[in-house]
């Protein structure tokens, strides 16, 4: 079938109607229209109170299946694919998570996949794109894929995505909804999608609250002496100027953010502890804000390991021998 079949399918796939917590299960299939999702089990992650006395509570996306809140997205997209008719999935587009999770739901589906995974992609991606059997491209590759998903679809299933986050934050907070929803790497384009999903719970009595979140992005600027960093200091400091719904953080009080976090006994990601420090610069209030947890810090050890500057892990050392740091 073709792309418009797929775009047609993700179109029609929101529920309009309140959907029973009594009756129907804890899945966020509950939320979207599909005979038959294509599903490993994502959605209804935690929300978490990050301390007794924090108006921080966490979503904690890493809890996904592939550690990931694009686990949602992909199966989203391949449930319209399979549902579409399509043989086969390709993906060329630039995110290397999104990459490897539809590499994996596209293997639960039973369809052929292509995707291209940039140089940065980690090993976590690697693993999880090739143990899924994904063929498995350079960037650049400009030869024309049977099955490739439209960027336009992509961004539907995104909103989708977002859509499933935000009633089951209004869920979890007995019908309310939080004053700032924070969501760390993310885009102002990619925030307007949870700007919609909210109002459409306002709009459609799903909530209690009359008002919908101020929805924010914390980015983390990379340090300034260090030259191979400053595409991606400008790229940040850029986004900052383009809109005043992102946050940047230097590098070093996100550093702080993760070391207290970790000793309070929270392994968070480097995208998460640079929410807390957003969250940190915000006039204080009790009202209650959500930050969203995009990436298991397990999944991020690569990047944590990075951001505390530890060289390789302590190992474990014979008994009778002493453990000591690296």
């Amino acid at each position: 079938m073709t792309s418009a079949a797929l775009t047609s399918l993700l179109s029609t796939m929101l529920v309009t109607e309140r959907p029973s917590t009594a009756t129907q299960p804890v899945s966020m299939w509950r939320y979207l229209r599909a005979p038959q999702p294509v599903s490993l089990g994502e959605g209804h992650t935690p929300l978490l109170s990050l301390a007794p006395a924090s108006s921080i509570l966490l979503k904690d996306e890493g809890r996904n299946p592939g550690g990931s809140m694009l686990d949602r997205t992909a199966s989203i997209l391949v449930t319209a694919a399979k549902s579409a008719g399509h043989k086969n999935l390709a993906y060329t587009g630039e995110s290397n998570t999104l990459a490897a999770a539809l590499a994996a739901y596209a293997a639960c589906a039973g369809l052929p996949c292509t995707i291209t995974l940039g140089n940065e992609a980690d090993d976590l991606e690697h693993l999880r794109a090739s143990a899924a059997g994904a063929a498995i491209l350079h960037p650049g590759h400009s030869a024309s894929l049977d099955g490739t998903l439209p960027a336009e679809d992509i961004a539907l299933a995104t909103n989708l995505a977002a859509h499933t986050i935000a009633c089951e934050i209004a869920e979890q907070m007995q019908g309310k909804l939080p004053e700032t929803l924070l969501i760390p790497g993310t885009t102002p384009a990619d925030l307007l999608h949870f700007e919609q999903a909210f109002a459409f719970l306002v709009e459609h009595r799903w909530t209690t609250s009359v008002h919908t979140p101020r929805c924010l992005a914390a980015h983390i600027s990379p340090p300034s002496h260090l030259r191979h960093h400053a595409p991606a200091r400008i790229a940040a400091q850029a986004l900052q100027q383009l809109s005043d719904q992102v946050i940047v953080l230097e590098e070093d009080r996100v550093r702080d953010s993760l070391q207290r976090m970790a000793r309070s006994g929270w392994m968070l990601s480097p995208g998460a502890a640079a929410g807390i420090a957003a969250a940190e610069t915000l006039p204080a209030s009790a009202a209650p804000i959500v930050l969203i947890e995009p990436r298991s810090a397990l999944a991020a050890a690569q990047e944590m390991a990075q951001f505390l500057r530890l060289r390789r892990y302590p190992t474990r050392m014979p008994v009778g021998g002493i453990i000591s740091p690296q």
